[in-house]
Order: structure tokens, then sequence, then C-alpha cells
């Protein structure tokens, strides 16, 4: 690792440290680390955030890649993410889990890997 990328690492982890609530930062947080940490210009161009997949009801991928098949199922600071999560419908799942049931929905070409 270069002294360049150490220190975006090191400024990135300065600037979200204590943060975390998902619904106001997820895109933020992730838009600033495919740029200013990971170096993909216009990281915009490769992310699609909240997209829509249809279960019993209609539910959202916090973030997803499709050049790379990366599904991000992101959750707020200090949830524990082994331990299962209420959802819209009533389930309870872990972030994983959540992932999983969102991947089966999708055509075969997107799922993540």
């Amino acid at each position: 690792m270069t002294d360049t990328s150490k220190k975006s690492v090191k400024e990135f982890v300065q600037r979200w440290t204590g943060k975390g609530y998902e619904k106001g930062e997820s895109q933020r947080f992730w838009i600033d680390l495919l740029q200013n940490v990971l170096g993909i210009y216009n990281a915009t161009e490769y992310i699609v955030f909240e997209e829509q997949v249809k279960l019993d009801h209609t539910s959202f991928i916090d973030g997803y890649i499709e050049a790379t098949h990366v599904m991000i199922e992101q959750k707020s600071i200090r949830k524990d993410l082994r331990k299962g999560i209420q959802q819209s419908d009533g389930s309870v799942l872990s972030p994983y889990q959540q992932a999983v049931r969102y991947s089966s929905m999708l055509p075969y070409s997107k799922r993540p890997r």
C-alpha cells in the first residue's frame, strides 16, 4: 500500500468514525469509499442505491454494483450484524439472510457471487 493510499484510508476512517445512520449516510459513505479510497472515478456511474426487489412486497437493496456483482446490505452503527433484525414484512433476518433473500429474486445474471 502506498503512502497516498494509507493517507486516504486514514482520512476516510477519521471522516466516518462515530457516524453510521443507515438511511441518512449510507450513500455518501459508499461514494466516499469508492472514490477517495479505492480510486474509482465517478463512482455514481457504477453503484446503484435503493434498487427495488419484488418480494411479497417491494423492498430495496441498499447498494449494488452490477459490474462486479457486489450487493451491499448496510445497517446502522451499533446494530449486531449476527442477530436477526425485524424486516418490514415482519420476518426476522440477519443482514446476510436479507441479502440472500434479495439475491434469490434477481435474475441469475445479476446475482452476487
